[in-house]
């Protein structure tokens, strides 16, 4: 007598069902892993900017006014939301040298109207504008008028600089200034389609930004730095 095994096409088709179910599931799980990675990966790329960002800027207006010698040659020349320049006293011989000493420092987006960076007016946000949006520009230093903006960070979206005399109190005269808020609005590098951001930002000043109602994700920090040297 022979004996034939095999499978109904019942039985098949229940097996084909729980294989789809099973590997839909596995699908889905790694579909949502993968997102969340990426959605991860630019959060932790725009907060790394930021604090390079932070870092370096920190790092230059601490030396702010730095004059070993004295001769109060040496401060914040001019205050803009977007733009700080000031002196510091590199070789230390108490006398603020010209063009080519590196003695005077821009901090912040440049003001040169040929740069895709500019903020001319040095309001903290960039003058070029992509959909009603803003653009993206990087934000650095220059230490010569006539040499190259050197770049501390990209895809920042808005700068404010907030300054502080003595008494904690918002002033706008240079002579006067003792601290300086940071604020720092950077966007991620891509864009995500299935992200919204209609996220408004307020800065320490009471400046809003955006809703920008776009596909970026965005984070703000903010931080105060002590003027050692003025």
């Amino acid at each position: 007598m022979i004996n034939n095994k095999g499978f109904t096409l019942v039985e098949l088709m229940i097996a084909i069902a729980i294989s789809s179910f099973l590997v839909s599931a596995v699908y889905a799980a790694h579909t949502t892993q993968q997102r969340t990675y990426h959605v991860q990966e630019q959060v932790a790329e725009i907060q790394q900017n930021l604090r390079a960002a932070l870092f370096f800027i920190s790092s230059e207006i601490r030396m702010a006014g730095y004059d070993p010698e004295g001769s109060s040659n040496f401060g914040i020349t001019s205050a803009f939301a977007g733009r700080l320049q000031f002196t510091v006293d590199l070789d230390e011989n108490g006398t603020l040298d010209g063009a080519g000493s590196k003695e005077t420092i821009d901090i912040g987006f440049t003001n040169d109207s040929s740069s895709e960076h500019r903020d001319v007016d040095g309001n903290g946000i960039p003058d070029l504008v992509s959909n009603g949006i803003p653009n993206a520009s990087n934000i650095g230093k220059r230490t010569d008028s006539a040499g190259e903006y050197e770049a501390f960070a990209g895809n920042i979206q808005a700068l404010e600089f907030l300054y502080l005399d003595s008494t904690g109190a918002v002033t706008t005269i240079t002579n006067n200034i003792r601290s300086i808020q940071i604020t720092i609005l950077a966007r991620a590098r891509r864009l995500d389609q299935k992200f919204t951001n209609s996220i408004i930002y307020t800065t320490p000043s009471s400046q809003t930004w955006g809703p920008y109602n776009d596909n970026f994700r965005r984070r703000m920090l903010t931080t105060t730095i002590r003027c050692r040297n003025l």
